[in-house]
C-alpha cells in the first residue's frame, strides 16, 4: 500500500514477454474472501500508461461471484481499488486489443473520474466507469465496445461527459471525439465534444457540443423539456441538423458560428 504522503500513483503496462520486463508480478496481494481493501482516500491521481494491449491475458481469468470475493489467480494481476473521488487518468501508447474485462481488483467507487488525457489511445471505459456515478474527461477519441447508450444505462448516478480542459475548442473536433455506435440517451451533462456517427441522441440534461459531424447532427438530435444544447462551430460551417422538440414545447438549440477558446462549461449541473 502507497504511505498516506503518496498523491500520485504511476502503473506502467509492459507488453508481456518483451525485452524490458515481463508481468510476472502480481499487482495486489490480497487473497482474503472479506472487502478487498481500498487504496487511501490521500491518493487522488492514478495514471495509466504504456502498452495495455496484453493486459486482458492476465485479468481473463478473473471469475468473482460479487464483490467480497476474490479468488486465487489472475485476481492477482487487477489493479487495486482507489478510494471515492479518485482520478484516473489514462495516457496509453497502446488500449487493449479486447476488454480486459476487469481492470481493477472490484467496482470502482462513486465519484471517481476517468479522464482520458490527449494522446492516449482508447482504453476499454466499458469496465471501468465508476457505475456509481462520476465525470468522463475527454482528451482523444473514445469508442466505447458496447456504445454509449448501453454504458451510461447501466450507471446508478448521473455520469457527466465533458472535453479534456488541455484540448482547445478549436481542437476537439479531431482530439475529442466521442464515435457513437447506436442510438444513444445522455442522462448528464455533455460538455464542449464533438459527435460523429450517424445516430440519433438524446439529451436530457443541458449540453454543448463543439462541430458535431454531419452525421452526427443529420441524424437528429433530441432535447428534453426545459433544456438547452449549444453547437459551436470552431473551423467550418455547422452541418444541416435534424432536431426534434415538440411544438409549442420549452427545450432550445443554440447555434453559435463562433470559437470559443476556453471550457464552453465546467460541469454545470442543473438546477432543481
Amino acid at each position: 500500500m502507497p504511505s498516506s504522503t503518496c498523491k500520485s500513483l504511476y502503473i506502467t503496462f509492459t507488453k508481456t514477454a518483451s525485452p524490458v520486463e515481463p508481468n510476472s508480478v502480481p499487482t495486489n496481494s490480497y487473497r482474503g474472501t472479506g472487502d478487498a481493501p481500498k487504496l487511501p482516500n490521500t491518493l487522488k491521481d492514478i495514471y495509466l500508461m504504456g502498452d495495455a494491449s496484453d493486459f486482458q491475458t492476465l485479468v481473463v481469468g478473473n471469475t468473482r461471484h460479487g464483490p467480497s470475493e476474490l479468488p486465487y489467480g489472475p485476481a492477482a494481476y487487477a489493479l487495486p481499488i482507489p478510494a471515492a473521488n479518485t482520478n484516473i487518468h489514462f495516457l496509453l501508447t497502446r488500449g487493449p486489443t479486447t476488454s480486459p474485462l476487469l481492470w481493477f481488483q472490484d467496482t470502482l467507487p462513486a465519484g471517481c473520474r476517468l479522464i482520458i488525457e490527449p494522446g492516449s489511445a482508447d482504453p476499454f471505459i466499458n469496465v471501468v466507469l465508476p457505475l456509481n456515478g462520476g465525470d468522463i474527461l475527454i482528451g482523444a477519441p473514445v469508442s466505447p465496445a458496447l456504445g454509449f447508450s448501453h454504458l451510461l444505462a447501466s450507471m446508478t448516478r448521473i455520469c457527466d461527459i465533458q472535453r479534456h480542459p488541455k484540448v482547445l475548442a478549436s481542437e476537439a473536433y479531431l482530439k475529442a471525439v466521442m464515435r457513437l455506435k447506436e442510438t444513444t440517451v445522455f442522462p448528464g451533462h455533455v460538455n464542449g465534444i464533438s459527435l460523429s456517427g450517424a445516430h440519433p441522441v438524446t439529451f436530457e440534461a443541458n449540453s454543448d457540443l463543439v462541430d458535431p459531424a454531419a452525421n452526427s447532427a443529420g441524424a437528429g438530435y433530441v432535447i428534453a423539456a426545459k433544456r438547452t444544447l449549444a453547437l459551436y462551430s470552431s473551423h467550418a460551417p455547422l452541418p444541416a441538423i435534424a432536431s426534434y422538440m415538440e411544438p409549442g414545447g420549452t427545450s432550445k438549440i443554440i447555434a453559435v458560428k463562433k470559437e470559443p477558446e476556453l471550457p464552453i462549461t465546467s460541469l454545470k449541473r442543473d438546477k432543481k
